[in-house]
């Protein structure tokens, strides 16, 4: 049978990093190439099986030899911006053939209803387009590609698909609209593919036994903003890895830096960087993560200690507990960067065992909490010692409270400096003390920060 047309099929190498970064938020980078490479699968499955059109890849990079079956012949895109490299594949495209087809790898549930609308819109029209519900296009054929046709315009925009077609009908061309369809580029789009693939309105196998592996049932994210916290004071060591290891995670909305006057040169660097906001705060824990969450414009808020880090799946964990109706927040487990000497085992053993067991946190936990249940509990409290307990006892009154084993990174200073054994066992007494009806106001003149004071006083001492 003749074949007139060619589809070009837009892809990505589907590896971590490079495929899929927004859904990295909810899959981690490995699962967001993963899901990359099943919504290819299932795409390409679709295409090579018709018979009146060609079909090729045309990636931004040379194409692992193993990512698709049949060793698909691969274009590749060049340089430029993505209205050049459109352009680019489907001039060659139509070099060879009577129409082109370019189709995003990114639609794994688009149909061969779709495609043939598309080839018989093109038997009048001179392009067809298929618009997104986000504003874009899943589909776009032409007859012809004059030079510039796709010359600035705005991508990844609510206007996008409009601009496309005042261009397309600036040049002449006669126009035909296709049906509505959706991709999936972003974390909130993904319920909506799990309930057409649930309910058999869409068949794609490979995205769905991916999808089924990567979440286990859970309910899957939706627009969920998380802006990080982070109260400091004098963490001039620790900071610059912690907000690096921040801002390479693409779900992270924004950075806070909530400052309590620091004079060790964190203030100074804190000038010197881009892509976060530094605020002067009030000092004190409970103070500063109220500035910072004043000043977040996130939906959920993580406070997170200069000298932790997060896991690398955290924000599709935090994504797995905030899209329960119920969940109003949570905390991860711990591990200790050193685990030298081996009680500090014993010591992260005993933190995490008692999370699990109460559903309770301390401040080296990552503590998150969606924004308007942090407002209804009427922010941290003001108390010199643990106000993160009473935080997190807030919380729960707004909603259930999840635990994430997932472990975050944490320094373990305070115990080296004044001997694992001895600083848990103050840790502990102190709670016994706290958990009795002691004020932590009187606790704390038995008990100052370790990072603050090298003598550290406790009951009696």
């Amino acid at each position: 049978m003749e074949r007139p047309g060619c589809i070009c099929v837009f892809a990505k190498p589907p590896e971590p990093g490079i495929a899929k970064t927004r859904l990295a938020a909810v899959a981690g980078a490995q699962g967001a190439a993963a899901l990359a490479e099943a919504f290819l699968r299932d795409i390409w499955e679709t295409v090579q099986s018709i018979p009146w059109a060609r079909a090729v890849i045309a990636s931004t990079a040379p194409f692992p030899p193993s990512a698709l079956k049949n060793s698909p012949e691969v274009w590749l895109q060049g340089e430029g911006d993505l209205g050049a490299r459109v352009e680019r594949i489907l001039r060659r495209a139509l070099s060879e053939s009577e129409f082109a087809i370019a189709l995003g790898a990114d639609s794994p549930g688009l149909t061969l209803r779709f495609l043939d609308q598309a080839r018989e819109a093109m038997r009048e029209a001179d392009a067809a387009i298929g618009p997104c519900e986000d504003g874009g296009f899943y589909l776009l054929a032409l007859r012809q590609c004059p030079a510039g046709l796709l010359d600035r315009i705005t991508w990844s925009d609510a206007t996008t698909f409009e601009q496309v077609v005042s261009r397309l009908r600036g040049n002449g061309l006669r126009v035909a609209v296709l049906d509505p369809w959706f991709d999936v580029d972003r974390p909130e789009d993904l319920p909506k593919l799990r309930e057409k693939l649930a309910s058999g309105e869409i068949q794609s196998p490979a995205t769905k036994k991916t999808i089924e592996e990567l979440f286990e049932g859970a309910v899957l994210p939706g627009n969920l903003k998380i802006s990080v916290v982070l109260p400091v004071l004098n963490e001039h060591e620790s900071l610059p890895r912690t907000i690096a290891n921040l801002q390479a995670e693409p779900w992270v909305h924004e950075i806070i830096v909530a400052d309590a006057g620091s004079t060790d040169g964190t203030r100074e660097w804190l000038r010197q960087q881009d892509g976060l906001i530094a605020m002067d705060a009030p000092r004190g824990k409970g103070l500063q993560i109220n500035a910072g969450a004043s000043a977040a414009t996130g939906n959920v808020l993580l406070f997170l200690h200069a000298d932790s880090l997060l896991p690398s799946d955290a924000g599709k964990q935090i994504g797995k507990i905030l899209n329960g109706e119920k969940n109003a927040g949570g905390c991860f487990c711990v591990r200790f960067a050193d685990t030298r000497p081996r009680s500090l085992r014993l010591v992260s053993a005993g933190i995490n065992w008692r999370t699990r067991w109460t559903r309770t946190a301390t401040g080296d936990q990552a503590i998150f909490v969606r924004k308007e249940a942090f407002e209804r509990a009427g922010g941290c409290p003001d108390w010199p010692l643990f106000e993160d307990v009473e935080l997190v006892r807030r919380i729960k009154k707004q909603g259930a409270f999840g635990v994430v084993r997932s472990a975050v990174t944490i320094s373990p200073r305070r115990y080296v400096r004044h001997g694992v054994v001895r600083t848990a066992c103050r840790i502990y007494a102190l709670r016994i003390a706290f958990w009795a009806g002691v004020s932590p106001f009187t606790l704390k003149k038995w008990f100052d920060d370790a990072r603050a004071h090298p003598q550290v006083r406790t009951p009696g001492s």
